[in-house]
């Protein structure tokens, strides 16, 4: 399978201000968090979709008893 880039997010540093008074080595530490903290907020986000979709999943199927399928386990049933 081929390493894809689903997106890419893209910022010169005109786009920030003070930046004329960061040194290249300051630059490239900023790059390097940047780049980290980027990688583990999508990471995060895509573990949290991920358990979203298996508790929506288990939501789907409270509902198959094949004795009776049309019985919805939905809790608070007396």
């Amino acid at each position: 399978m081929a390493k894809t880039k689903p997106f890419s997010v893209k910022y010169d540093w005109k786009d920030f201000d003070n930046t004329s008074d960061v040194t290249s080595f300051q630059k490239h530490s900023i790059r390097t968090l940047y780049e980290d903290r980027v990688k583990a907020a999508i990471q995060k986000t895509i573990n949290q979709s991920v358990k979203d979709r298996a508790a929506r999943r288990k939501e789907l199927d409270a509902h198959k008893d094949m004795t009776n399928p049309y019985d919805l386990d939905i809790g608070g049933q007396g």
